[in-house]
């Protein structure tokens, strides 16, 4: 053992690599990923490495079972269809998500799904789309579906406010919500629309962010909702819906009335 890593045991020894788990993560490099021997591999947020042992296992699992098209009538069709709903029943029960009010929806990424968001969302000229300074690239593409629309699309920038005792309290008052300048295209193309029915608009933020390591805070759900009218003063009155994207759930976010969400990416 180098001298570097001993120091660095000797400093952090009691946390490092699972030290409560039938192997620590020296154990597991060598014996699961004895591919990476001599290689530093830094993106597992972005797309982490496959074991030894989940190919095992799932090699022996094609080789033993027969998956049909899950879109046809016939014993392999129904295995594969009880593969799909217990995985989204998995992702589902990670989140802690009812499936009387969540739907599991698999894509091939945030991106696919942050696309597939833009596509759908019920946007009209008196929509608005918000999102924090700190995003995902890809949220910023959900602008332009919204502009295309007639909507307006502005950033935001939260801000914590801290009380005298140095603590930051997760409430209305304690948030500070800078908006930027708006963006809108096409205004001449509404001038006499009246939306029917209810107007809808999207609030994106993340959990937390891939780039910068900053944390939000899931109150800010619920602060949004309550109090759109403040937020979005000077612009139409619309109901909000939220969507956070979570860093490939790394992070274990509990779902609560307080914090529902109405997307989860």
């Amino acid at each position: 053992m180098d001298k570097e890593k001993e120091q660095f045991l000797k400093d952090f020894g009691e946390d490092y690599g699972y030290p409560k788990a039938p192997k620590n993560i020296d154990e597991i490099r060598a014996s699961e990923f004895k591919r990476l021997d001599g290689l530093v591999y830094l993106d597992h947020a972005g797309a982490t490495l496959y074991s030894e042992l989940q190919m095992e296992d799932i090699f022996k699992d094609f080789t033993t079972n027969v998956y049909g098209n899950p879109h046809s009538q016939s014993d392999s069709s129904s295995a594969t269809c009880d593969i799909v709903r217990a995985a989204r029943q998995q992702v589902l029960d990670y989140c802690n998500a009812s499936p009387k009010d969540y739907k599991c929806i698999f894509t091939s990424g945030a991106t696919a799904a942050l696309k597939l968001v833009g596509d759908a969302f019920p946007w009209s000229s008196e929509s608005s789309f918000m999102y924090t300074m700190e995003n995902h690239n890809s949220v910023l593409g959900i602008r332009e579906y919204a502009l295309r629309q007639g909507a307006v699309a502005f950033a935001v920038d939260i801000e914590e406010v801290e009380h005298q005792d140095g603590v930051s309290k997760s409430n209305i008052s304690c948030v500070k919500i800078s908006q930027c300048p708006t963006q809108r295209r096409y205004e001449a193309k509404f001038p006499e629309e009246v939306p029917k029915g209810n107007v809808y608009s999207l609030f994106a933020f993340p959990s937390e962010c891939n780039f910068s390591g900053m944390k939000f805070s899931l109150d800010l759900v619920k602060i949004i909702k309550e109090d759109s009218e403040r937020i979005l003063e000077g612009l139409p009155n619309c109901r909000t819906s939220s969507i956070s994207q979570k860093d490939l759930l790394s992070l274990s976010i509990v779902l609560t009335d307080m914090h529902r969400k109405d997307l989860e990416l």
